[in-house]
């Protein structure tokens, strides 16, 4: 390859942009049904907001003793209420039926995942490769987007999109 054609490729390689992976510090579930409470603490701090997981509960509404609702008034009026905004998405109801987009956008953003009543933070999206915290031990695991979508489908999961409001 001549240096000219390195060159080109050099300066478009800048202009390309990068989303770096982000870090959270997530403190995992101080309740067996605070996997939600966990996921949005962690995406908080990250932005310099200190609340506990048990605020977090005492705002949302409860669905069982192991559950709270993700896609419900009170969850919308709280993260409004924190400067976030906040759109749930049932796994088959993505924009364009296309969850790879929307994962990208909760990769630029912040989000989650649920599956059977249960929430994990997603940390980074490399199609097909999703990296979920685990909010109930803290563990990061790798899924293949393919076999999260067939867990969601059976225990009618979803996404959650977060993004901080200016």
């Amino acid at each position: 390859m001549n240096n000219t054609r390195v060159g080109e490729l050099q300066a478009r390689e800048k202009w390309k942009p990068r989303i770096e992976m982000k870090v959270y510090h997530l403190i995992p579930s101080e309740r067996g049904n605070y996997c939600v409470c966990s996921v949005l603490q962690a995406i908080f701090k990250g932005h310099g907001i200190e609340i506990s997981q048990d605020e977090i509960a005492g705002r949302l509404t409860p669905i069982t003793e192991r559950a709270f609702y993700v896609d419900d008034e009170n969850m919308d009026l709280f993260m409004l209420e924190m400067g976030f905004d906040y759109t749930y998405f049932p796994h088959n109801a993505t924009p364009f039926n296309e969850p790879d987009m929307l994962l990208g956008e909760m990769i630029e953003n912040h989000g989650f995942l649920g599956v059977n009543n249960h929430a994990y933070l997603l940390e980074n999206f490399k199609d097909p490769e999703l990296t979920l915290i685990n909010p109930e031990d803290g563990s990061r695991t790798r899924k293949h987007i393919r076999d999260m979508l067939v867990k969601m489908r059976k225990g009618k999961g979803g996404f959650g999109l977060i993004k901080k409001l200016d």
